[in-house]
């Protein structure tokens, strides 16, 4: 949902933020880099809060997430690559903003010369399109209005009733492999990558490797 300045992002993981500041880049078209991190506990969340820069013209801004806790008998993601693993809609990005993410990694495919990489962005794209899904309701064939949080996201959706319809995102759905498969492909790197993370939060503090730990209960 649309946040007011000054306000945190809620989110469900540091995927999701990742994916918050691909598709709400600087101005100028430049995509944000992380420069520095700070995490702070605010009782039943994580507080994360991310100064960027724009690696095109250089401009800087403070980005502020919320990261709340799991409920009863919910886990955490159990993967990095995972963005949400409850049944709850995204309130950091709308239905197009995800439909544009997965879009984006299913064409990107084709530009990748690695079966892995290829695999990893199929598993993005399919994971970014499951969110989307996530904001239909019972009868909503297409996008419900709680959805759209913006006059370009409205647009978006009037010029392509079609594509994002509850039907067509789940045809695409269809066409690709489950994402059980997908991540067995991943789990390999996710291993790897699990255990730097891990190294690197015993030596630093306040930093997101220190946040993922303590997210994960590690």
């Amino acid at each position: 949902m649309p946040q007011a300045p000054g306000d945190a992002i809620p989110v469900h993981s540091v995927q999701e933020e990742y994916f918050y500041m691909m598709v709400h880049a600087c101005p100028c078209g430049g995509a944000w880099a992380g420069r520095s991190q700070q995490v702070e506990n605010a009782g039943a969340s994580l507080r994360h809060e991310v100064t960027a820069r724009c690696a095109r013209c250089g401009a800087e801004q403070t980005l502020r997430f919320e990261l709340a806790a799991p409920g009863p008998g919910a886990a955490p993601p159990t993967a990095i690559r995972e963005i949400n693993p409850t049944d709850e809609p995204s309130r950091a990005l709308d239905l197009v903003e995800w439909m544009q993410l997965g879009r984006f990694y299913l064409e990107r495919i084709g530009r990748l010369r690695e079966p892995l990489e290829r695999a990893q962005s199929l598993l993005d794209a399919r994971q970014c399109l499951e969110e989307a899904l996530k904001f239909y309701g019972p009868g909503d064939d297409g996008p419900p209005p709680r959805a759209l949080w913006s006059d370009a996201s409205r647009a978006k959706a009037a010029e392509q009733p079609a594509l994002y319809s509850r039907a067509g995102l789940a045809a695409m759905l269809d066409r690709m492999p489950p994402m059980k498969e997908l991540r067995k492909v991943d789990a390999p790197e996710q291993k790897a990558f699990e255990k730097a993370v891990r190294q690197e939060a015993e030596k630093r503090v306040g930093k997101w490797w220190q946040f993922w730990k303590r997210w994960r209960g590690g």
